[in-house]
């Protein structure tokens, strides 16, 4: 039919080429309907063999649509079956990891348990330790021990404790050099400890509960521990000094209108309120400082054997107002009128005091001096300590006596002047220049 169409064509192209028949519109019109014809059947017969070609690409198009969507499933399920496998991988990989943590941290209990056991057992063997402490005899003997004992039934009825501060300090040393040491545990305020006392002390770096506390309460390469906190307040007797007297600020011992009404521990000894006067310095800086030192010393300040002794003297009505320890008033009865008069002007902070223990290194009784300090360092013997009144060092212990439970908001604890600590006696001659 092809040919037949290509043949026609040639036909007419040669007579309009050579002009020689007139063509007319029927003549035309019979070549245009053989035209259509060969059209019409060349159609009919693309249109036949289209058709079963088509019928043949369908169902092939929808097998791999099939193919495909199968494929997409199988992906899928595979993706989850892998996932859901590395999830439980990762499970089984989580517990055995908190298996094996478990197992650590119960070797080690059980090796705490073995530690404690062999110094409880070796501390049986020794006296009680005898301890020059600068903690009262009575709340010693009648709270601390006691709560010792009921941990350590075997421990005897009455400790060895001997109260004082200074002379106790310089018997300590002078027994020890002698070689003739009588006092195990030497308990005594932050500065003398770190400075004079730190060479006669042993290291007890595996005490159990060292972790437990910030940096500041563990000194000497793990021989001083920090007990209690004994911040120093300006105190003041509330039966006589009215509500708008009441000191605002550190700088208001300075006024004159105190001459000869305050009382506080002897400066010349070198101890807390000397410590006082160097943290007031590095918080106030030297010339503020220095122009409050030459108010303060104008005051004609009385200067007393020690803290406690300052409190007594203002409860009595003697003083009105002094300098001392947050925990003499805070152990006190409620009807008691003494009062802090807690800073509300810069430096808006108390004076920063800790009470520290130390094991003699030429000690008698170790192992139970050891057990002793390990206790007092303990939740229970901290809770002890805060029965007595006194702020203790575990700053996560909760008590009433705990420092975030008593100072007011807004008020802080100031830092610490460590060149004092470092060398307390190079304050001899700047306490001489103010108090002579």
């Amino acid at each position: 039919m092809a040919d037949k169409l290509s043949f026609s064509v040639g036909v007419i192209a040669i007579l309009i080429a050579a002009g020689s028949i007139a063509y007319t519109s029927s003549a035309i019109g019979g070549v245009s309907n053989q035209i259509d014809s060969v059209t019409r059947e060349l159609s009919g017969q693309l249109t036949s063999q289209i058709g079963p070609v088509n019928s043949k690409i369908a169902p092939l198009a929808s097998s791999v649509n099939s193919v495909k969507e199968e494929q997409t499933a199988i992906r899928s399920l595979v993706e989850q079956r892998v996932g859901g496998l590395e999830a439980a991988l990762q499970q089984a990989q989580q517990r055995l990891t908190e298996a094996e943590r478990a197992a650590q941290l119960a070797q080690q209990e059980l090796e705490s348990l073995q530690a404690d056991k062999a110094l409880e057992e070796a501390a049986k063997k020794e006296q009680a330790p005898l301890i020059y402490g600068v903690v009262d005899a009575p709340h010693f003997a009648n709270i601390i021990w006691p709560r010792f004992r009921e941990s350590y039934p075997w421990a005897p009825a009455e400790p060895r404790y001997i109260e004082g501060f200074a002379p106790l300090r310089s018997r300590f040393v002078s027994e020890f050099q002698a070689n003739a040491p009588s006092a195990d545990l030497i308990w005594q305020s932050h500065a003398p400890m770190v400075g004079e006392l730190a060479p006669y002390l042993a290291t007890f770096k595996d005490m159990k509960y060292i972790n437990l506390y910030e940096k500041a309460f563990i000194g000497g390469d793990g021989r001083i521990f920090g007990t209690m906190t004994l911040p120093g307040v300006i105190m003041y007797n509330t039966n006589i000094v009215k509500t708008d007297d009441v000191p605002k600020s550190w700088f208001d011992l300075a006024n004159p209108k105190w001459k000869d009404k305050i009382v506080l521990q002897d400066l010349r000894r070198l101890e807390f309120t000397t410590q006082a006067m160097a943290d007031l310095q590095l918080a106030m800086g030297k010339d503020r400082w220095t122009e409050f030192m030459k108010g303060f010393a104008a005051n004609n300040p009385t200067l007393v054997g020690s803290n406690t002794e300052a409190y007594v003297k203002i409860i009595a009505g003697e003083f009105p107002i002094g300098i001392g320890r947050l925990n003499d008033i805070l152990a006190q009865q409620t009807d008691t009128p003494v009062a802090v008069a807690w800073p509300q002007e810069e430096p808006k902070g108390v004076i920063s005091g800790t009470s520290m223990i130390g094991i003699s290194a030429k000690a008698a009784n170790p192992n139970f001096a050891r057990l002793l300090v390990q206790w007092l360092m303990s939740p229970q013997g901290q809770k002890a300590i805060a029965d007595t009144g006194r702020p203790p060092t575990l700053l996560t212990l909760d008590h009433p006596k705990s420092l975030g439970s008593v100072i007011p908001l807004g008020v802080g604890i100031l830092p610490v002047n460590e060149d004092f600590l470092k060398d307390p006696k190079s304050w001899e001659a700047v306490v001489k220049s103010f108090f002579g």
